[in-house]
């Protein structure tokens, strides 16, 4: 494929270039006091889902602590898991309200803990058996006691492992969110073609799969992938690609006879779009018609199967 490499002269440098020079003056923006700031995030959290799980977080906490062992283990992943669980449910703020979710949890830990441990000096529960001394048996702890050890744990790992599950979960939930709407935006997304060791493998390719298959060939050949995008109620696949700062369309279809209207529509997306050259590849045939089309035009370029399966098995 011939592709015209002279790059255009540029007629305005000199302006361009007394323009660079050119300081920017425009004062800045004052900026917003941290009083403010934080006046606007606490408005912006989602208060119940929040508190909620700060106390589905802290009762689990408190339950896992205050058992055996080997329970106390798990306690170590349940303030992580509750700001997991929190950052996929909220929509930005995640630092906030990791930091709420962690403070509250603490506050309605420690509430626990003095309620637990009056009705333990009370004698209405009984109160665990704690090593209080590295060189000593375990005992029944008191209400004091209680409260120390949940102080000195909960601190560091109440408060800072929350608000780093949330914000990690919610960034990372931010781009999922973001990911399926640029897929539904472009109609779907493509797929990975199956193994093509022959002409029938490839005129077996989906739609999406073919898209995939075109679009790893073309980058082998030099181009940058752009954009792509279903158009037609899904009977084509447009792919932007560009090669040597020149941009192209490729639409694709997997018809069983691809006809004159799809070059048509082509060069009409073409004009709208603004891009100077195009391509029609399908995995089986045109129509003479098509062909014809095709031909009469010098900024439009049909492939068929063949040999679009001859371009990959050459390189």
């Amino acid at each position: 494929m011939s592709v015209d490499t002279t790059p255009e002269r540029e007629k305005d440098a000199p302006e361009a270039s007394s323009k660079a020079n050119t300081h920017d003056t425009t004062p800045s923006e004052p900026r917003v006091p941290l009083t403010t700031r934080i006046s606007q995030s606490l408005a912006a959290v989602e208060w119940n889902v929040t508190l909620i799980t700060a106390l589905v977080m802290a009762t689990t906490w408190c339950v896992l602590f205050l058992a055996a062992n080997i329970l106390q283990i798990l306690a170590g992943v349940v303030p992580v898991m509750a700001g997991l669980f929190l950052g996929r449910r909220v929509k930005g703020n995640y630092l906030a309200h990791g930091l709420i979710l962690g403070s509250a949890g603490f506050v309605f830990g420690l509430i626990l803990v003095l309620i637990y441990g009056g009705l333990g000096q009370a004698g209405v529960v009984p109160l665990p058996e704690l090593q209080l001394q590295a060189d000593s048996a375990p005992e029944p702890a008191g209400a004091g006691d209680l409260l120390f050890i949940y102080v000195t744990f909960s601190v560091f790992a109440l408060i800072p492992f929350p608000a780093f599950g949330t914000v990690m979960a919610g960034r990372a939930e931010e781009r999922n969110r973001q990911l399926r709407r640029e897929v539904e935006d472009r109609g779907g997304r493509l797929e990975r073609p199956n193994v093509v060791r022959t002409l029938e493998d490839l005129q077996g390719l989906s739609l999406p799969q073919l898209g995939s298959y075109v679009s790893n060939l073309y980058r082998k050949k030099g181009f940058e992938f752009k954009d792509y995008r279903f158009v037609d109620k899904d009977k084509h696949l447009d792919l932007e690609l560009e090669y040597n700062n020149e941009r192209y369309l490729l639409r694709l279809s997997v018809a069983d006879k691809v006809r004159p209207g799809t070059l048509e529509s082509l060069v009409q997306d073409m004009k709208r779009r603004g891009i100077p050259k195009a391509v029609a590849i399908t995995s089986t045939e045109f129509t003479p018609d098509a062909v014809k089309s095709a031909a009469n035009r010098k900024n439009v370029i049909a492939i068929d199967g063949v040999t679009l399966f001859a371009m990959a098995e050459n390189g």
